[in-house]
């Protein structure tokens, strides 16, 4: 994996949040990775699969499964106001 600074690091798990949030990606809903990488510059696409590891590790972020279409994620209900607070 290319090193990346710590700031795009929060970009990234900022953005990942975000989307899933605005898409309301918890219990029943889910997204797949690949648009959970739009939006995010070409140079720091490599380091997306493990900002999302982390988040996962942290358990904010959920393996929904797979699908036909590809790996999908949620958002862990059970911590919706840390993932609130992240968003502010």
């Amino acid at each position: 994996m290319q090193r990346i600074t710590n700031e795009d690091y929060w970009k990234i798990k900022k953005t990942i949040i975000r989307k899933l949030y605005a898409k309301r990606a918890f219990a029943k809903g889910h997204m797949l990775f690949e648009h959970l990488q739009s939006g995010i510059p070409a140079h720091l696409l490599g380091a997306v699969k493990h900002v999302l590891d982390d988040l996962e590790k942290e358990g904010i972020v959920l393996h929904y499964g797979n699908t036909k279409h590809g790996n999908a994620y949620q958002l862990n209900i059970h911590k919706l106001k840390e993932i609130e607070s992240l968003l502010l």
